[in-house]
């Protein structure tokens, strides 16, 4: 599938959002330190998407979380119960992650975890194994932004990285998902 052929609706999801797909279209986002998780059953055409800013909510209840997608286990927690809902086992579910950069050259970060980006990319491959979801693809972590375009119905997901940090003008990537960018 070639994006720039196609007629689909497009979406461009902000920080601290989500969206479930039931119907074709294209859904863009920007990512530095925040990551990008989607998730697909092609059984039934269903995808969805987050992107998440911080790596954990410090809500007690964490299913009943006011800000589900700021945070990457609530969201990857409300992504699942979406396609639970909707009767997709996690087995069914098939994942990717993009995102984490080292945006700030912040070192060692707070509590010594790391960067935000790696602290980010970190808790979503440590939940995804323990929830038992399957990562199909990811690119995260270096020194660049990236911006994605994901086909929830197909769970294609096309990038670009961006260039370095004092440059934001964008340069495709020898390195890409799911076939040609648009």
């Amino acid at each position: 599938m070639n994006a720039a052929s196609t007629n689909l609706p497009t979406l461009f999801l902000k920080p601290a959002e989500m969206f479930i797909a039931e119907q074709p279209c294209v859904i863009s986002t920007l990512l530095g330190s925040c990551v990008a998780i989607t998730m697909v059953s092609r059984r039934i055409g269903v995808g969805a998407i987050c992107h998440a800013l911080l790596p954990s909510c410090r809500t007690k209840d964490r299913c009943d979380c006011p800000e589900r997608s700021r945070y990457v286990d609530c969201a990857i927690r409300g992504m699942i119960e979406a396609f639970r809902s909707r009767g997709v086992p996690r087995s069914g579910i098939e994942a990717k992650v993009f995102g984490g950069a080292e945006m700030f050259h912040a070192g060692a970060g707070e509590g010594g975890g790391g960067s935000v980006g790696r602290q980010n990319i970190s808790k979503a491959l440590e939940l995804l194994a323990a929830e038992g979801i399957r990562i199909a693809a990811s690119d995260v972590g270096g020194l660049h932004g990236r911006k994605i375009y994901f086909y929830p119905q197909t769970g294609e997901v096309f990038l670009k990285r961006l260039n370095g940090l004092a440059n934001r003008r964008t340069s495709v990537s020898p390195c890409r998902t799911d076939g040609e960018l648009p």
